[in-house]
């Protein structure tokens, strides 16, 4: 999705457009760690700025994991041979009770053997923001032997990204500037009308994000027969 659809999105494109140019521009630069409410915005802005930066910057890779598949970095960072800079996306990451692949990311984060000599950055979205369950955390609490040890083995993984960028729940007149903003960008007229279908729409859903927005948006084109610009 273009950018210009994000409404309320302006500061956290702009800390991401700012990070990939210094990455790009062999300055410092942060991995990423961008979390908070689903539907908010989190992945969208994210393909939306790589999809713009790939477009002026052939050097530039983009390799999307899937969260499931993070223990297969290592096999990546030694059976291909990356020229280029690298730029990694994994999507809605998580870490669940027992799981204990996030102590080999977290090393990876700081520049292991595997990817030491590579210009390589990480993007991370996820609606947690130490990556795991607060139950996990808490457990800690009460089962390790030294808590304090117990619980900085849980977070420090999140404070491996340098930058967090965080994304939280929008006002009903944030998510009506949104679906308005859709209408615009197809010149179609939002009345009284519509603005009460896409309010029913929230209640019905039980949420309010910009991905209810812009799916209140597709099922009203759906049913007055408008294909989509976007």
């Amino acid at each position: 999705m273009d950018l210009k659809y994000l409404k309320g999105l302006d500061h956290q494109i702009d800390l991401i457009k700012q990070n990939t140019k210094s990455f790009l521009s062999d300055l410092p630069y942060n991995h990423a760690l961008l979390w908070g409410v689903r539907g908010s915005g989190k992945s969208t802005l994210l393909k939306g700025v790589l999809k713009d930066t790939i477009n002026i910057n052939k050097n530039l890779k983009i390799l999307e994991v899937n969260s499931n598949d993070i223990n297969d970095l290592p096999h990546i960072f030694l059976n291909y041979n990356f020229k280029d800079k690298v730029i990694i996306f994994i999507d809605d990451l998580s870490f669940e009770q027992n799981d204990r692949s996030y102590i080999q990311f977290k090393s990876i984060l700081e520049g292991s053997f595997y990817n030491n000599n590579l210009n390589v950055l990480f993007y991370v979205t996820s609606n947690r923001r130490h990556l795991m369950k607060r139950d996990m955390i808490d457990n800690e609490r009460s089962t390790a032997i030294s808590q304090d040890e117990g619980i900085e083995e849980k977070v420090s993984l999140s404070d491996r990204f340098g930058l967090w960028i965080s994304f939280h729940n929008i006002t009903k007149e944030e998510y009506l500037e949104i679906v308005k903003n859709y209408f615009a960008s197809h010149n179609i007229t939002f009345n009284n009308l519509e603005k009460k279908e896409s309010l029913k729409w929230i209640f019905s859903r039980g949420n309010r994000t910009g991905r209810s927005a812009f799916q209140f948006f597709k099922n009203y084109c759906s049913i007055n027969k408008i294909k989509l610009k976007i």
